[in-house]
């Protein structure tokens, strides 16, 4: 995404041959319990084993399918394992010929929970204008950097300060975007949205968890709030807040220079729009005042950009002279106009809003791609297939809800025709490959939630095995997770921090057969299988860097996995069966339609019992004899209780769990 400075380009490269070598690609996340098990490997054998590793034990033998003699993407021949019925906990290997074997792996419920745990956190470690304590950073603290954000760039026509700290950095580099960061925050917003009780979670471990709300939530608040001081009191929002070249490779707090704000952009406007309306429905049940705030700057934008009749600036953003960081150039803004209506009718239900989007939804087309910054057609198609709205038209949600299985279908034909079940053709392998391959699974999840297709839900589940190392490069693009994962991103606290080992849950954007850098270039050349097109090289911003638009789609896939039941397509939650569990529950502020559910790993008394913030016990919610497995209670108090914070606790023999909780009366 990002030019790389030419001194570090330059570096003297060693001469590299490609070779293909012999190996098995596992899902190096695990596999969970009951969900599909599949493997792949390039090398020559007709059945395989599955081994426990600590015992030697075979407990799984089946017969390898030829995919493909010559994969086109990755130029090897392909076949695949299936050991979907090994559904026993345990930590295992693949054997091949008695002598070749895959990386270890874990079968148990909880293989995708330290995966979603990262893939979120790492928004927290791309957060600009705030010190990360060990407390919560642990080995990657690092001091408060960009305090004095922003100075209005010449180009503005403007001139001055205007005070736009925090938000995340943008990628590898230290520049904030609103176009990208909409996608990114949307993405998050609607993982929450569409799946509340799978990313409810508090206990993500930054400054605010514990507090009540998912942490998801908080992240995404963090960046809202910046968001807000890119809005001009005409309603419009400026473009970008970056320098005018590219930082060195040196810690956020070392990044000295000045730092600018860039022109208005009708892009930018209406991707904040989208952003702060969505943030709107979610957030109002925490903090009804800050998100009546962020509706009202929406609506405050939408004035301004109806009053523009095309694109502002003109042909859309352009770097001005001079200035050379990044520019998510984009000529359209049809697309950002339509989601942005959406949205707000999704949030008002205004007629207006409705208008707009019904009269404008299918000029180009329905879902005829998966979305992507310069992109978001889909995000506005998605906001009103799933709305709540009573007076949506039930004639275009069939026709949105007929695109979208087309759509996937057609996804379906790729994971079918490609040796590894990537949702990528010859010819795709694009900058940032990697997040189309798990924005495409996204469009795969929400169409299996409204038609039960299981197939969707099982090309979804290949693309995450994709990214996770059921790939040519036997690895999991995504850094500290896994066996073998990039340990030289394209990300400069990873470079510039003295650890050896990068921050962890960033996924780096992976194959490019464009060769859009220096080292690309280098290493590969137009005959290069194009899915083989990716190194691990801290110079390769076009194949290693990290964004957040790219990590946004892996936390909702990572997520929805990591929850959801495995025995069935319904969507309630799935506990932890090894051990005590106590979720932390939606809807939380609670109130008579909360459910209280947890996990026993035996029978025996329980009780959930609810305290002050002071420990003062103050009623019994749920007391009884209970059987091992999940259970639910409905949540119901005495209406003395007056609307705050408490705490209620499960208590199972000697082990007891606590979650905090918001009520409102």
């Amino acid at each position: 995404m990002k030019p790389f400075e030419t001194k570090f380009s330059l570096l003297i490269i060693l001469f590299y041959s490609i070779k293909i070598y012999s190996q098995v690609f596992v899902n190096q996340s695990g596999y969970k319990t009951e969900l599909p098990k599949i493997f792949y490997t390039n090398i020559s054998a007709s059945n395989f084993d599955v081994v426990d590793s600590e015992t030697g034990t075979t407990f799984y033998n089946g017969n390898l399918q030829l995919i493909s003699s010559n994969d086109p993407g990755a130029g090897m021949p392909v076949r695949k394992g299936d050991f979907t019925s090994l559904n026993r906990f345990g930590n295992y290997f693949i054997r091949l010929n008695t002598n070749d074997t895959s990386y270890h792996f874990s079968i148990n419920q909880n293989v995708y929970y330290d995966l979603f745990n990262k893939s979120l956190k790492s928004f927290y470690f791309q957060r600009c204008g705030a010190q990360l304590l060990y407390t919560h950073a642990g080995q990657y603290q690092r001091n408060i950097c960009h305090t004095g954000d922003a100075f209005f760039h010449s180009s503005t026509g403007q001139s001055g300060f205007k005070f736009s700290r925090g938000g995340w950095h943008d990628a590898g580099d230290y520049g904030k975007y609103i176009v990208n960061a909409g996608i990114s925050a949307a993405t998050l917003l609607m993982a929450y949205e569409y799946f509340p009780s799978y990313f409810s979670n508090d206990n993500l471990n930054i400054p605010e968890s514990g507090n009540g709300i998912p942490d998801i939530l908080d992240e995404v608040k963090y960046e809202v709030q910046w968001f807000l001081t890119m809005q001009d009191t005409s309603g419009a929002v400026y473009f970008k807040l970056t320098k005018e070249q590219f930082e060195p490779f040196v810690m956020p707090s070392q990044d000295s220079g000045m730092r600018y704000i860039y022109e208005k952009s009708s892009a930018a406007t209406a991707n904040f729009i989208s952003v702060l309306a969505r943030f709107y429905r979610v957030y109002k049940n925490y903090d009804s005042t800050f998100a009546n705030d962020c509706l009202n700057a929406a609506l405050d934008a939408w004035e301004w950009l109806s009053n523009q009749i095309s694109i502002v600036p003109p042909g859309g953003f352009h770097n001005p002279p001079g200035t050379y960081t990044g520019e998510y150039g984009d000529n359209n803004d049809f697309d950002e106009r339509l989601w942005a209506a959406a949205e707000l009718f999704e949030s008002t239900g205004d007629q207006i809003f409705k208008e707009y989007y019904e009269f404008n939804y299918n000029i180009s087309g329905l879902f005829n791609s998966t979305m992507n910054w310069q992109n978001v057609k889909s995000l506005a198609h998605i906001t009103y297939l799933f709305s709540k709205q009573l007076n949506t038209d039930p004639i275009i949600k069939a026709q949105l809800a007929a695109s979208l299985d087309s759509y996937c279908n057609s996804l379906l034909t790729k994971v079918n025709a490609n040796g590894f079940g990537v949702t990528l053709n010859p010819g795709e392998y694009y900058w940032g490959s990697n997040s189309q391959v798990l924005n495409n699974a996204v469009l795969l999840i929400l169409s299996h939630t409204k038609n039960n297709n299981l197939n969707y839900l099982k090309a979804a589940l290949e693309q995450l095995n994709y990214v996770t190392g059921c790939n040519a490069h036997n690895l999991s693009f995504i850094t500290g997770v896994g066996i073998k994962y990039p340990m030289h991103p394209h990300h400069r606290p990873s470079e510039a921090d003295g650890i050896v080992e990068p921050i962890p849950g960033l996924i780096v954007g992976g194959p490019n057969q464009y060769l859009n850098d220096p080292v690309l270039q280098q290493h590969f050349n137009q005959n290069t299988p194009p899915a083989l097109c990716y190194i691990d090289d801290v110079g390769s911003y076009a194949s290693n860097e990290i964004a957040i638009n790219w990590n946004a789609p892996l936390v909702l896939v990572s997520g929805y996995f990591n929850n959801i039941s495995t025995t069935s397509v319904e969507e309630d939650n799935e506990f932890n069966p090894q051990g005590f569990y106590l979720e932390q529950n939606f809807p939380n502020p609670f109130n008579s339609s909360t459910r209280i559910k947890w996990y026993s790993p035996e029978s025996g008394w329980q009780t959930i019992k609810l305290y002050d913030t002071l420990g003062r016990e103050l009623e019994t919610i749920a007391e009884g004899y209970f059987l091992k497995g999940n259970h639910s209670h409905l949540f119901q108090i005495d209406s003395f209780l007056p609307s705050g914070v408490y705490y209620y606790q499960l208590n199972c023999g000697s082990s007891f769990l606590s979650k905090k909780m918001i009520y409102l009366k």
